[in-house]
């Protein structure tokens, strides 16, 4: 009885959820969009579909089968036969949905595909569209369309990797936005060998992933040659793993979300990373940020410490990467700023930042009334912002009775700054807050940093440098090939338009005064005593030469 009661229970929740999903397809927005555009209605129809279900309660919940579509179950599958076993991979191109177990038959049923892309006419050039479910990439070049769908069945099997992963690896259930799982990284050129002495290009992923392979295989002493590395490993899968961080070969993606990870526990940690909350778990030792893991959790912490120093500041970095980042935009910013804004003056340094700005010129900003002006009811996201704790900045530096406490950062800066006169260090562009054991933000006055790293800026970059300016102009050239152990060598040389033309002009004054003394007479007049001592001298110089 009590099995039975279950199965009614589930069977009702299935009702409640298509009968649900039935009233938001009837949505008059949705009607209105597909008359104006099919193809745009496709895209977000198919998005809100798949968000929808994906997004059931349970742990281990499917997208529920269609009309003749096989159900579905995440199968647990040997570890070590994770990635050739039962994989359950789905062509989901419109009106397709054709299920394969065997990738080499599902590769060449997607490539088909290439002959059903839909066609727009853009001012008298042909786009094509991608008809993949919650896709619809759009480009004028039809190879670059070909990598696309390419690259789509790689992606499906990894996909049905992380399916069945699921169940083998005993994950929970992704949580975020299920809408974008099918975009793809941009392929605006073919997947290039850098193999030292090979050149082939591929338009098919897998065939380059398998290309790359062969080469490994017959690899003379465990030797990476791919142009500029010369990595030697004493065994063939560590050469193996280390390859894939020049092809970007993955081996597992989230089901749900559609992020592709390099290994297992990538996604093991992805997926811990989302029921991560505070008093839970490990948390840091420095800031007390919480961590789903005590390796999450060392891999937070070494963030906090400093290991690159920068040679024109007092800055240091905890990696390579933020150290680029500092020195392209703090002294390197009137060279970089390279991406202009369509809108207005303003230049970015990348083109995310770009990206970012440009909606400021189109935004707007939110009304809490209705078009009747009475008050409108707030949606369920704007109840759980207004219900989040507001953080609350208190001034370390004020008396223990008289501290004050502001509700923004920049609001505690502008008082440390004009009533205390505290001042940031020199390469440091803001004060940096972290929480205290009361709830309260503080400025943080401690810096981890390597003895190494602190021994380099006290004794030879302790005092500001001069940062670079549009003034220099640099030439560059190659010296050198790539080999097997060493990279691609590059000249670089300082012009300098204002120091060249006076160089120049050291040269015409150079080579005329070398003129001059060919054809002139030094002579030297001497003043002496009684005694023949020197009192004065005076050089005199003439261009008429006596012979």
């Amino acid at each position: 009885m009590a099995e039975n009661s279950e199965n009614l229970d589930t069977a009702k929740l299935k009702v409640v959820r298509c009968r649900e999903w039935l009233q938001n397809q009837n949505d008059p927005k949705k009607l209105s969009l597909q008359n104006q555009n099919d193809i745009q209605f496709i895209i977000e129809t198919n998005a809100h579909r798949k968000k929808f279900l994906l997004s059931a309660a349970d742990d281990h919940a499917t997208v529920p089968a269609g009309i003749d579509e096989p159900s579905l179950e995440p199968q647990a599958v040997p570890l070590r036969k994770l990635r050739q076993e039962k994989l359950q991979m789905l062509c989901e191109w419109q009106s397709c949905m054709c299920y394969f177990t065997n990738y080499e038959q599902f590769q060449k049923h997607v490539a088909k595909h290439a002959s059903d892309l839909h066609v727009i006419d853009v001012n008298g050039s042909v786009e094509y569209v991608c008809l993949w479910d919650i896709c619809g990439h759009k480009t004028s070049d039809f190879n670059e369309m070909v990598r696309h769908i390419n690259y789509h069945a790689y992606h499906a099997r990894l996909l049905a990797i992380g399916f069945n992963g699921r169940a083998t690896l005993k994950l929970e259930r992704c949580k975020k936005d299920s809408t974008k799982r099918n975009q793809l990284p941009p392929l605006k050129s073919p997947h290039c060998c850098m193999w030292v002495g090979c050149s082939e290009s591929f338009n098919s992923i897998q065939a380059f992933f398998d290309h790359v392979k062969a080469h490994i295989y017959y690899s003379d002493e465990f030797l990476c040659s791919w142009a500029g590395c010369g990595a030697v490993f004493p065994r063939r899968v560590l050469l193996t793993m280390h390859v894939r961080s020049h092809t970007k070969e993955r081996l597992i993606a989230c089901f749900h979300c559609g992020h592709h990870f390099a290994c297992n526990r990538k996604l093991s940690d992805h997926l811990l990373r989302q029921n991560v909350h505070p008093g839970t778990g490990f948390e840091c030792s420095m800031c007390g940020l919480p961590c789903a893991s005590a390796y999450l959790t060392r891999e937070h912490e070494r963030q906090h410490v400093s290991a690159y120093a920068c040679a024109l500041c007092d800055m240091s970095a905890p990696s390579p990467a933020a150290l680029a980042h500092h020195a392209r935009y703090r002294h390197l910013a009137d060279h970089t700023r390279s991406h202009a804004c369509p809108h207005c003056p303003y230049r970015a340094v990348t083109k995310w930042d770009l990206l970012k700005h440009i909606p400021t010129h189109t935004r707007k900003r939110k009304r809490k009334r209705g078009k009747d002006g009475e008050k409108r009811e707030l949606s369920e996201e704007e109840e759980e912002v207004k219900k989040k704790v507001k953080k609350k900045y208190a001034c370390h530096m004020c008396p223990e009775k008289e501290v004050k406490v502001f509700s923004r950062g920049t609001r505690l800066t502008t008082h440390l700054v004009k009533v205390h006169g505290a001042q940031w260090p020199f390469g440091h562009s803001r004060f940096r807050y972290q929480i205290s054991e009361d709830g309260m933000y503080r400025l943080t006055t401690t810096r981890f940093e390597f003895e190494d790293v602190s021994k380099k800026i006290v004794d030879g970059y302790s005092w500001p440098k001069e940062s670079l300016t549009n003034e220099f102009e640099f030439d560059l050239k190659r010296t050198a090939d790539a080999t097997e152990t060493s990279p691609q060598k590059f000249e670089i040389t300082l012009k300098n338009n204002k120091t060249s033309e006076s160089s120049d002009k050291n040269k015409e004054n150079m080579d005329t005064s070398d003129d001059k003394s060919k054809n002139s007479v030094e002579i030297m007049m001497c003043d002496v005593d009684e005694d023949g001592n020197i009192i004065s001298t005076e050089t005199i110089q003439s261009d008429v030469v006596y012979t």
